[in-house]
């Protein structure tokens, strides 16, 4: 709705009132003619029309900006996925230097940009980042474009996973005619990415469905429960406010009560005294009553409905301990921590993503000696732990499966299958990824290694076996004695009997 509102006001931008109406005709099959683009279709049939998704984002924004709740789970999101940062790093040193080099460039400060990217990726669900190659020394910078300026999404006719361009919507009334059309960004399937002055888009998306372009947001189930939260929030701190005011009921004989309505025309100050006759008059307080215990329940329902939509959250998360223990707790924080470690995993291959094409960009300007054949196997990712806590629980699985592995090889023998088998159980109980290139790497050198302590040993003993053989049967030589004595020794020895 709101693209089809900036065309209509585009259109109204030509028509010039000075003696006359004169508007400005656009051929059908020209640029801007209106004709070439859907309207309100902004990816495949299973996605939403662009006029529901800016509206959800452009809700799922302000929610944030002004519900704490909502600033609440965009934050947990941030600070469990990023930490104090995702690094990438790489064995092969030209990556390495063009990896130090792409992040920490002034103008692409990737290390302090993560927190923002993840923000965005909760919020609207989508992250369009665009990199502009410097057509010099092979450099990309980074910027980003907001999702809700996306308005059309053009794929590759028999495979929609294959994402050609995107349109982002043009400026209204006062820009020019090329910013009225708005901007098509090319990907890295578009034909004209291998030309390094195009800046290329890439796209990243979250909570898609399968048959889907677009992604959604993590908020966006829970805006009505949010809103509506507030709203219930804003009633019940104006009837807590009411609770302060009361009016005053005077019961007075007929015959009087136009002397005390001249006389209380004003009310009486707090703490003042009335002396009346008794039976004369009598004074009621009434207020407001507000019935808290009941209100609380559905308060915490409210607060349930936008725990449950959230990434694995509970009360907790809010502040709230309300009947909670350790089992329950338990299971809350295990629901969380299989949300995050999936969502740190996706933004991991997200970085590790971008800085891949970056470096092939590089390449196509200068390649430098460097190799062609990179992929995201030759990188090694450095994420934060999710949880602290459960490091303990990590390492004593992984002491427990070591013995029970070592157990089986003295039971089964020695082989290099069980060797992998071993070291694909240890990753997995100590919830680490080893690539299969460094797991292949491990089991091989660990093979050369044990040939040769085999080899070291066998030696040894053959050694300790040729020794012994060698060693005469006679008993050993008598020490050395003083010259003299032994020549004492000799005469008497040669003396005749």
């Amino acid at each position: 709705m709101a693209n089809r509102w900036q065309r209509f006001r585009s259109i109204l931008a030509t028509i010039r009132l000075a003696g006359g109406t004169k508007v400005k005709v656009v051929q059908p099959g020209a640029p801007g003619d209106g004709l070439d683009r859907r309207w309100g279709q902004t990816g495949t049939d299973i996605d939403k029309n662009y006029r529901e998704r800016y509206s959800d984002i452009q809700d799922a924004l302000e929610t944030w900006r002004k519900h704490p709740l909502a600033r609440r789970i965009v934050n947990l999101i941030s600070a469990y996925v990023i930490g104090d940062g995702i690094r990438i790093s790489t064995k092969y040193a030209p990556l390495q230097r063009f990896i130090d080099e792409f992040w920490q460039h002034s103008r692409n400060r990737i290390l302090l940009r993560q927190a923002d990217w993840c923000d965005e990726l909760t919020r609207s669900g989508e992250l369009f980042l665009v990199l502009f190659t410097n057509p010099i020394d092979g450099m990309s910078h980074v910027r980003s474009v907001p999702a809700s300026r996306i308005d059309e999404v053009e794929w590759k006719p028999d495979d929609y996973e294959v994402e050609l361009r995107y349109h982002e919507v043009g400026d209204g009334i006062g820009a020019s005619d090329k910013e009225r059309e708005g901007t098509w960004w090319r990907s890295f399937d578009h034909p004209d990415a291998a030309d390094p002055t195009v800046p290329i888009m890439l796209h990243f998306a979250v909570n898609r469905p399968v048959g889907a372009i677009r992604g959604e947001g993590d908020l966006t189930p829970i805006l009505p429960w949010l809103n509506r939260y507030s709203h219930w929030l804003e009633d019940r701190v104006r009837l807590n406010a009411g609770m302060r005011s009361f009016l005053w009921i005077v019961y007075a004989p007929k015959r009087i009560m136009d002397e005390l309505r001249l006389r209380y025309s004003a009310p009486p100050e707090p703490g003042s005294i009335i002396v009346a006759e008794d039976g004369a008059e009598k004074w009621e307080a009434v207020a407001p009553t507000l019935h808290a215990a009941d209100a609380a329940e559905d308060g915490r329902a409210i607060r349930w409905m936008i725990a449950a939509g959230g990434p694995g959250t509970g009360l907790t998360d809010f502040g709230e301990a309300f009947d909670a223990n350790q089992a329950t707790a338990t299971v809350m924080v295990d629901i969380r921590r299989r949300f995050l470690k999936r969502r740190q995993a996706y933004f991991a291959w997200m970085l590790v993503e971008l800085t891949l094409r970056a470096y092939q960009r590089s390449r196509t300007v200068s390649t430098a000696n460097r190799r062609n054949n990179i992929n995201h196997i030759d990188f090694i990712v450095d994420a934060p732990d999710i949880s602290g806590e459960d490091n303990m629980a990590l390492a004593a699985a992984a002491r427990d499966l070591t013995i029970a592995l070592t157990s089986m090889q003295e039971i089964m023998g020695d082989s290099t299958e069980l060797r992998e088998v071993a070291m694909r159980l240890f990753a997995k109980f100590a919830e680490e990824e080893i690539a299969r290139p460094i797991a292949e790497a491990i089991v091989a050198k660990g093979e050369i290694d044990r040939t040769r302590k085999q080899r070291l040993a066998e030696e040894k003993t053959r050694s300790e076996i040729d020794r012994n053989r060698q060693q005469p049967a006679t008993t050993p030589t008598a020490p050395n004695r003083p010259a003299r004595q032994r020549s004492r020794q000799a005469a008497a020895k040669d003396k005749p009997l």
